[in-house]
């Protein structure tokens, strides 16, 4: 058993990834709303344009890749990348299974596929506050600040292929 599945306790049996698919977008903009420093609710992403709909014709299309996580056969986490423009769109994890390492082998089977689809550099937003778990996070993962913020006061980080 791995290490991590150990910390997560007896109730988790075993933790499988696979490419996400289409169908597995409710449960994922489900988890959006749960998770703990940032979550977003269903009606506000529809409010945003981010509409499982919208989503799944950029799967369908390839322009999206993502990855999930699932515990029995249950979706827990989740991470979505663009393939055009090399971002990293969400990575989403339900705070009982935070801690473990399950967000950075989602992040890092994201970055595989994007840097395997010719991005050399890739981006996301992420907020500059400290204070939340993400802003360490992707530092600790090698992602490098930028000094550039977006419209909602995210900043910007970059990672390069070594």
């Amino acid at each position: 058993m791995h290490e991590f599945l150990k910390k997560l306790g007896p109730v988790i049996n075993k933790i499988d990834f696979r490419r996400a698919e289409t169908k597995d977008l409710d449960r994922c903009t489900e988890i959006r709303g749960l998770t703990r420093d940032n979550p977003i609710d269903r009606a506000t992403l529809i409010a945003i344009g981010v509409t499982e709909e919208a989503w799944a014709i950029e799967l369908q299309n390839d322009n999206y890749i993502g990855v999930v996580a699932e515990d029995s056969g249950e979706i827990i986490g989740y991470c979505f990348g663009d393939m055009q423009t090399g971002e990293i769109l969400v990575l989403a994890l339900l705070p009982k299974y935070e801690g473990v390492g399950l967000g950075s082998q989602l992040l890092s089977k994201v970055v595989e596929k994007l840097f395997s689809a010719g991005h050399s550099e890739l981006w996301l937003a992420a907020s500059p506050n400290p204070q939340i778990r993400a802003h360490g996070f992707y530092r600790h993962m090698g992602w490098q600040p930028t000094n550039i913020f977006d419209d909602n006061g995210d900043e910007i980080l970059k990672f390069r292929q070594i």
